[in-house]
Parts: structure tokens; C-alpha cells; sequence
């Protein structure tokens, strides 16, 4: 069985689940690789553009540790604080209209949309 693999330089959808977030218990947000870097075991830390963050801190280092991964997402629980919940899995255009209120067409290219829109 295969299993998703987070490629440097591509858009995922993630979303981040914590107590944080009120009752709606989740942020939304395209992000970016920059790096993944096993650290042993199921640790590893992921380097990201969180596209949906405040400017000037978009760019993250979190040290994660993997709870779950096939081939449609991988789960993984922050070890650093704030402790919180992340599922990340393919983007689509759907899934940035529905989140964001975008106009992005089905056939647009996701990658190619954010690199020229974010």
C-alpha cells in the first residue's frame, strides 16, 4: 500500500485542531513544504509556509510526531507548544473555495494558483 509523502516545495491542505480554536476546534490553511526531516522513530520536523498565518510569521518549524499515515493523509501531534492536532492531505480547488471563498477554477493547477496567488 502506498502512502503520502510531503514533497518540498508543494501545497498540502492542513488543518491544525486544538482546544485554541474555540468551538469551531480547527484553523484551516494551505501550507508549503519547505523541509521534512526524520528525526527517528515516528518524530520528525516539518519545516512550512503556513499561508494562512499573520504576516511575517508564516514561515514554521514544528517537531511533530506521526499518529497516522496512508495513502490519503498523515496525522501527526505537535511536540511543541501550543500542543495541537495536524491533518494534512492533498489540496484541491474545492477545498480552497469552500475554506477561503476563492473563485479557484476545477481545472486551475492548485500548485500553480497558489505559487502566483499567495
Amino acid at each position: 500500500m502506498s502512502r503520502i509523502s510531503l514533497e518540498p516545495m508543494h501545497w498540502y491542505a492542513a488543518e491544525f485542531i486544538a482546544e485554541e480554536f474555540g468551538d469551531d476546534l480547527r484553523s484551516y490553511s494551505p501550507i508549503k513544504i519547505i523541509a521534512v526531516t526524520p528525526k527517528g522513530g515516528r518524530i520528525f520536523q516539518l519545516d512550512f509556509y503556513h499561508a494562512n498565518y499573520s504576516a511575517g510569521v508564516q514561515n514554521k518549524t514544528y517537531k511533530l510526531q506521526m499518529l497516522e499515515r496512508n495513502k490519503n493523509f498523515i496525522l501527526a501531534l505537535s511536540l511543541s507548544q501550543p500542543i495541537r492536532l495536524i491533518l494534512i492531505y492533498k489540496i484541491t480547488c474545492d477545498w480552497l473555495n469552500q475554506h477561503f471563498k476563492l473563485q479557484v477554477r476545477n481545472g486551475d493547477d492548485v500548485q500553480i494558483w497558489l505559487d502566483k496567488n499567495v
